[in-house]
């Protein structure tokens, strides 16, 4: 086609390609808009929800938007303070070894409740594990909040095998009222016997050196941003997903070699 439209057979073909481009371009430009406003929609009823139950903090919050670039993104706020439209990236990894086991990006804002049991068709966090796997992890060593209390003792008792959690509780003020900290011990006393049994285990020094292995898990995290996974040039979630799964799978390569050389 290049060849007739060059001897002048077909003199319209270039017009005709550039016009077809702009009609698509103000398709996908449509089509994005019309997302990007089902997707503000969701945000502002979640907002609404949430004025409900937290609403000093929803106030300190700005007012919901949606990326035209990309819809299924959420605002966040990145490490260098900025606020854009971005996703939140779960690894996890075996630390020991240095193999990520699973990659899943979320358009979640914060990490709390995502260890959680979650109900089929989504499978996340140790459900993740256990579909990938057929086990769930015997110790799981999470940052503070994101198993809550209600999720370490739901995985206490996860249906194919007790997954004990390792996670600094959150901080507690001291200077409270008396009648705030009787409070306090009385729902301690309604905990569950997982909930009771995970912060005795995070007061002991066992409890504290094997939480201390998790920071080997910030070396995945460092060395996939040193290979570019900070910034992925791709719109939409399963996109993203995709490309995730290809930096585990590169990691991975290069970890196996590793472990190799190692035994040799």
């Amino acid at each position: 086609m290049l060849k007739a439209e060059v001897a002048g057979a077909d003199a319209g073909a270039s017009s005709r390609r550039r016009q077809a481009a702009r009609e698509r371009a103000a398709r996908e430009v449509a089509e994005r808009a019309m997302k990007a406003r089902d997707v503000l929609k969701g945000l502002e009823a979640e907002r609404a929800r949430r004025l409900k139950t937290h609403r000093e903090d929803e106030k300190k919050k700005s007012e919901p938007s949606a990326s035209l670039t990309d819809p299924e993104a959420r605002r966040m706020r990145f490490a260098d303070g900025a606020v854009r439209a971005g996703y939140n990236a779960q690894i996890a990894a075996d630390a020991r070894a240095g193999i990520i086991v699973a990659i899943e990006m979320t358009d979640r804002r914060n990490d709390a409740g995502l260890a959680a049991p979650s109900l089929p068709p989504r499978r996340r966090g140790v459900d993740d594990l256990v579909r990938r796997y057929g086990v769930p992890p015997k110790r799981l060593l999470v940052d503070t909040n994101y198993a809550t209390a209600a999720d370490i003792a739901a995985l206490a008792e996860h249906p194919k095998g007790p997954v004990m959690v390792f996670a600094p509780p959150p901080a507690e003020r001291e200077d409270v009222k008396p009648v705030t900290l009787a409070r306090r011990a009385k729902e301690r006393a309604r905990e569950p016997d997982a909930v009771r049994a995970w912060r005795a285990r995070m007061a002991t020094q066992d409890g504290e050196m094997t939480y201390r292995r998790r920071m080997l898990i910030e070396r995945i995290n460092a060395d996939r941003k040193n290979h570019g996974f900070g910034a992925i040039l791709v719109r939409g979630l399963r996109k993203v997903q995709a490309v995730a799964l290809w930096h585990a799978l590169a990691h991975n390569l290069i970890a196996a070699h590793r472990l190799r050389a190692a035994v040799a």
